[in-house]
Parts: C-alpha cells; structure tokens; sequence
C-alpha cells in the first residue's frame, strides 16, 4: 500500500513538473514572438522614417542603442539615415559597427542589416551571399532584393541590378529608391524614356527631394531636351540653393544652348558653393573659350588640372586648343603631348597634335599621329580628312583621295573634305571629279550654284 502511494506520489509530481515545463516554455515562446513582433513593428516604423524624417529616425535609433547596444539592426537603420540626411561618416562608422555585430546572424532581418553593412563597406561578392540569404528566409523582404540590386550596381551587373529593384517595387509599389535606382541604370543604359518614367514616379513619391529632379534633369539632357532639363536643376536649386551640381549641371545646358553668359553665372555659383569642383572650372573654361575668351579659359583649365592632376588629360586637350587659337603652338603642342602621356590611347590628343605637326611641315610626324587617331577611333572623319589633306600637301594623291572619301563615307555632310578631294582629283589631272566635288561642297556650305 505504500508503495503504491509513493508511485502515485511521483506521478503526480512529475505530471506537475511536466505542466510546469510546458508553461515556462509558452511563456518564453510567447515572450519571444512578441519581442520579434515588437522589433518587426520598429523596423517597419524606421523603414518609413528613412523616407518621411531621418533626423527623427536617428533620434529613434539612438535612444534604442543607448538601451541595447548591440541591436545590429538600429546600427543599420540609423547608418541609412545618417547617408539620407548627407552625414556620410556618420553613415558609414554606424555600418561598421553593424558588421562587426553580425558575426553570426540569425534570421533575415539580421541577413539584410548584414548584406546593408556590406555593401556600405564595398564587400559585394560577401553581401550578394547575404542579401541572398536574407530573400531566401524571406521571399518578401523588398529590402533585401533592394540591397542586393545595388550590390549587383556597384559590381555593374545592371541587368541582374534591374530585375531585383523591379522585384522590390513589385514587393512596395512606393519604394522610392528602387525607382530612383532603377531609373539611374536605365539612363547608363541610353534607355532614357524608361529612365524618365521611374524618376518621375520617384519625385511623385517625394516631391521635395531635390536629388531626383537632378538626377531627371540629367537624362533630359541627354535626350538634348534642354528646356526640361533646365527646369528640373532649376526646381532642384529651389529645393537646395547649397547644391553645387544642380548650378554646374544647369550650366552646362546653358553652354550646350549657347547661352554662355548664363552659362558661366551658374557654374560660378558652382564654384562658390565647392571651390574644389574641378568639372565646373573645367566647363566655365569651355563657355570661356567659344566666348574666345581664351586667357580666361586657360586661367579655368589650369585651375582644374591643379584640381584634379591625374585625371585631367582631356582638361589638357582643352587648354591645348585654348592656346592653339592664341597661335601659341608650342603651349599648345605641350599640352596635347601631356594629354597623350596621361591617357595614351585618347585619339582626340593625336588628332590635334597631328593638326600642330602638319602646320609646322613636319608632314611624317604628322602622319603618326593622325594614323594613331585612326586606330583609336575609326569612325572619327576629321581625322581622315586631316590626314588627306597631309597626303595632298606632299603631293601623294592617290592616299589622299582615299582618305578623304573615307571622310566623306563617314560624315556625308563633310563640304571640306569635298573640296580637299577636289583639289587632289584636279593635281591629278581629273577635272571632271574635281568640278563635281566642289559642286557637292557648295551645296553642303549653302553656296550659290
């Protein structure tokens, strides 16, 4: 009898401890899952801030982090918005401190704030592998597919780029830096109406961001619609008057417009508010110089490759022609040699230096580097013709025909190259061809008949 109290008595205590072990273990489940309700909610509310309030965003996830400093994820959405309110360092030290957390992460939020560190830090081939895991625990996470588009940017894999930003607008029909992304690659891509429709649903999603309207402005101009280009910098000015690419970007149109005092009072004002904008010297250097007002212009070239030294190759090929219409040819011929030695495949830079070595008769000189143009960029006529024209001067016709039919084939409309091969078929003797090629010349040139 006693014995079967004493198993009776154990049952009961093991049914007990039993009851005891499968509550503890629905109240951590429950504790759990609202922690993981309780962080989904934040994240959802930090992803909205991004766009609505970045400075509010910081203050949310700063009091977050003084609370828990190793919510790796406050890390990342507090770098976001650090980057969106124009505090790169910021931005950056807050994705370092995200990585160095993520050591081990362990469900797709995790995977995302890692993929978003990585890619922050340029370790793409690491954050495609996390941007992937992160999509793979959770397929609709527009977020992940978003950072795993711009890891496939920078890496320049645009067509692997633009079908996970279409994949995160499919997820949120109002992410706005999907679109604005998006639209960036098609317009690298030349497909500008594209590009066009997803900048203008970006500004419709934020209207007083001025980087989308810069960035629209900028695909206008390309499309050589220049008044709706200057509208777009016009309204980015409005939208931030401390912008020095707005005022560069809308004073370029003004010098593709000819509009060049125009031109040059907004790359000024480009270059007041960044005094290091080696471009906007570059290109008030250029408005200068079809203004002929070259020693301006040289002022301006010279400025800029004092900016910017080892990219200026071309700034030396402006100057080089700044100085060639000053007639001072030997500046000039400087110039074009140290564009050759900075970038020695720039056909431009042989194309004039042959131009210098032809004036002074130094004919084979001159050959070299038209040939070399040539080999650099096929399809460039005035190079044939120059180079024709060499040929012609030395008094060998026959090269020099070639040369300028093969201008002519590339540019129809070329009436110098014309009347180059004119005079060569006449040095030949054939009067016939010359009279037709100087009938073809006038017409080009508008010429009475």
């Amino acid at each position: 009898m006693n014995m079967k109290k004493l198993m009776v008595s154990k049952n009961i205590q093991l049914g007990v401890w039993c009851l005891l072990v499968a509550a503890i273990f629905i109240l951590q489940t429950r504790t759990s899952v609202s922690a993981q309700s309780s962080g989904q909610q934040a994240r959802n509310r930090w992803e909205k801030l991004v766009y609505e309030d970045a400075k509010a965003l910081i203050q949310e996830t700063t009091v977050e982090l003084a609370k828990n400093p190793q919510n790796a994820v406050a890390l990342r959405m507090r770098s976001s918005a650090f980057y969106r309110n124009s505090e790169p360092e910021k931005g950056k030290a807050d994705a370092v401190a995200a990585f160095a957390l993520l050591k081990n992460p362990a469900n797709a939020e995790e995977f995302e704030a890692k993929c978003y560190a990585e890619r922050r830090l340029e370790k793409y081939d690491e954050a495609l592998l996390s941007c992937t895991k992160a999509i793979e625990l959770d397929s609709k996470f527009a977020w992940a597919y978003y950072n795993r588009g711009s890891v496939n940017e920078g890496k320049k894999r645009y067509e692997q780029a633009v079908a996970d930003y279409t994949k995160a607008i499919e997820l949120n029909s109002n992410f706005l830096d999907a679109y604005s992304r998006r639209g960036f690659i098609y317009s690298v891509n030349k497909e500008y109406d594209k590009a066009i429709a997803d900048l203008t649903k970006s500004i419709e999603l934020d209207p007083k961001r001025a980087s989308e309207y810069t960035s629209r402005g900028y695909v206008y101009h390309q499309k050589k619609e220049y008044d709706k280009a200057i509208a777009d910098y016009t309204k980015a000015i409005e939208l931030d008057p401390k912008g020095a690419w707005a005022y560069f970007a809308r004073g370029s149109v003004y010098g593709n417009k000819k509009e060049y005092d125009r031109a040059i009072s907004d790359l000024t004002k480009s270059i007041e508010l960044d005094s290091k904008y080696a471009l906007a010297y570059n290109v008030r250097g250029y408005a200068y110089h079809d203004k002929k007002e070259y020693n301006l212009a040289i002022a301006d070239y010279t400025k800029s490759i004092e900016l910017d030294p080892k990219g200026a190759a071309w700034i030396y090929l402006d100057r080089g022609k700044s100085y060639s219409d000053k007639k001072e040819n030997d500046l000039a011929f400087a110039d074009f040699s140290k564009a050759i030695e900075l970038n020695p495949k720039y056909a431009l830079a042989y194309y004039n230096r042959c131009k210098m070595y032809s004036d002074k008769k130094e004919y084979d000189l001159a050959i070299a580097d038209c040939t070399k143009s040539i080999e650099l960029d096929p399809k460039y006529a005035p190079a044939y013709n120059n180079r024709g024209k060499i040929y012609s001067d030395k008094q060998e016709y026959d090269l020099a025909i070639a040369d300028f039919s093969k201008a002519i084939e590339l540019n129809p409309k070329h009436a110098l190259a014309y009347n180059n091969r004119a005079v060569a078929y006449e040095a030949k003797g054939e009067k016939m061809s010359a009279d037709k090629d100087r009938q073809k010349a006038r017409e080009l040139e508008g010429q009475p008949k």
